[in-house]
C-alpha cells in the first residue's frame, strides 16, 4: 500500500474516482498531483495582473530550477527548465561543435528523444556507435568499449522505457569525466521514481507530465560545470544572452554563463509553476525511499507474469530495474483495450506491453492486473 501520508484520494486530480480502478501507464503519462492544478490557477491569477505578475512568474521559475537542482543533487545555477526532453535534447546536439571524425555512442533501446538528435550527425561526418542489448540487456562493458579517444558523447537513458532496465551511469561518468567525452542521461523515467545524480553526468534530462506528476510543456536539463566552463552554449535568444543590450549585440552573442544559457525565450509559465509544485511533493528524501518501498510491488509484477509463462522484457535482478516491467506481445493494442475496459490501464505498443509502478499502486491493483493478464491467456 502507498503510505498513509500519501493519500492518491486527497492529492491527485481525481483522485477519488482511480479508487476503483489500476492506472499502470505512468511511464507514458502520469497522474495529475491536485498542487500542479493549483499552481497553473495561480498563473492564471498572475498573468491575469499584466506586466507586474511577471514577479512571481520570475520567482516561480526560480523555485523550479532550485527544487529541480536539489532533486538531481545539483545547483540552481546548473539547472534549466526547457519545454520538453526533445527540445533538451536537440539543444544539447546543437550546441557541440562537432568535428569530423567525432563519435557518439548511444543505444538501440532510446526513445527515439534520444535517438533522431544523433542519427542525424553522420551527415555532419560524425561516426555512431550503436549498443544493443546482450540476452535482453545493455551491458555497461559494451558501452566502455565503444568509447575511443574520438567520443565525443555517449548518450543512454538511466531507465529504458522498453524493457524498463535501470542502469547505473557511474561507472561510464568514471570513465569519461577526465576526458573529452561527455555523458548524456535521459532520465525521463527514473527521475522521481528512483535516486538520479547531476553529478555523474554532463547533462541530465528528464520531462515533467510522467513520474513527477506535472503537466506537459516543463522539462529539466542540468549541465556539469566543465560544460559550462568549455562554453557549450544552448540556443541564441533574448533570455540565454548575457545581456540584451551589450554594446556589440549586433556582432556577438555573449550566452549566459549559467544554465540558463539554455533558455532560449520566454518559459512555459503555467509548465514551470506546476513543475515547482511537483517538485515540492517529489522531496529528494521522499524519492530515496521509493525504490525500495515499492521494489515489492515490481517484483509481485515480475513474477507473476513469468509464472504465467510470459516473455518478460525487464531484467531479473531488482537493482537492474526501477518502475517499469515489460514484456514482449504480438497483440499489444489489444491487450491495452482489453484491459482498459475492465478498468486497467497499462501501454501497449511497439510489440510490448509495459506497466509502470508509482507511489499510487497498490498490490491488490498489480493482483488485479495479473488476474486480467491471466483471463486473456484462457
Amino acid at each position: 500500500m502507498p503510505p498513509a501520508s500519501l493519500n492518491p484520494a486527497e492529492l491527485l486530480v481525481d483522485g477519488a474516482a482511480w479508487a476503483g480502478k489500476v492506472y499502470l501507464n505512468t511511464a507514458a503519462e502520469g497522474l495529475l498531483l491536485k498542487d500542479c492544478a493549483a499552481a497553473v490557477q495561480q498563473y492564471l491569477a498572475d498573468k491575469s495582473t499584466g506586466e507586474p505578475g511577471r514577479v512571481p512568474m520570475w520567482a516561480a521559475l526560480e523555485r523550479a530550477r532550485e527544487r529541480a537542482g536539489l532533486l538531481l543533487g545539483v545547483p540552481a545555477a546548473r539547472t534549466a527548465i526547457v519545454s520538453s526532453t526533445t527540445e533538451a535534447l536537440n539543444t544539447i546536439a546543437q550546441g557541440i561543435d562537432w568535428r569530423a571524425g567525432d563519435e557518439v555512442v548511444f543505444t538501440s533501446v532510446e526513445f527515439p528523444s534520444n535517438m533522431f538528435p544523433w542519427v542525424v550527425l553522420p551527415e555532419q561526418g560524425v561516426k555512431t556507435h550503436i549498443v544493443s542489448p546482450r540476452d535482453g540487456l545493455v551491458r555497461l562493458e559494451d558501452i566502455l568499449e565503444q568509447i575511443t579517444p574520438n567520443t565525443r558523447l555517449v548518450t543512454l537513458s538511466q531507465v529504458s522505457y522498453a524493457t524498463g532496465q535501470h542502469l547505473d551511469p557511474k561507472p561510464i561518468w568514471e570513465r569519461v569525466r577526465n576526458t573529452k567525452t561527455l555523458l548524456c542521461i535521459d532520465a525521463t523515467q527514473a527521475a522521481a521514481r528512483v535516486d538520479v545524480s547531476g553529478e555523474h553526468a554532463d547533462f541530465v534530462v528528464a520531462s515533467g507530465f510522467k513520474w513527477m506528476n506535472s503537466i506537459h510543456g516543463a522539462a529539466i536539463l542540468t549541465a556539469s560545470t566543465r560544460v559550462l566552463e568549455q562554453g557549450i552554449r544552448g540556443p541564441a535568444g533574448w533570455f540565454s544572452a548575457e545581456s540584451c543590450y551589450a554594446p556589440d549585440r549586433l556582432e556577438r552573442f555573449h550566452p549566459r554563463a549559467d544554465a540558463g544559457r539554455f533558455h532560449a525565450g520566454m518559459p512555459n509559465f503555467d509548465s514551470v509553476y506546476s513543475l515547482a509544485a511537483a517538485l515540492d511533493f517529489h522531496t529528494p528524501d521522499r524519492v530515496a525511499g521509493r525504490r525500495a518501498q515499492l521494489e515489492p510491488l515490481v517484483t509481485r509484477t515480475w513474477t507473476g507474469l513469468k509464472e504465467l509463462g510470459l516473455p518478460v522484457l525487464t531484467p531479473a535482478d531488482p537493482t537492474d530495474r526501477a518502475g517499469i516491467v515489460a514484456m514482449s506481445c504480438p497483440t499489444p493494442e489489444a491487450v491495452q483495450r482489453h484491459l482498459a475496459e475492465r478498468g486497467i490501464f497499462i501501454h501497449g505498443d511497439d510489440n510490448r506491453v509495459r506497466a509502470a509502478i508509482h507511489w499510487y499502486t497498490t498490490a491488490d491493483q498489480i493482483d488485479r492486473y495479473l488476474a486480467a493478464v491471466k483471463e486473456l491467456l484462457c
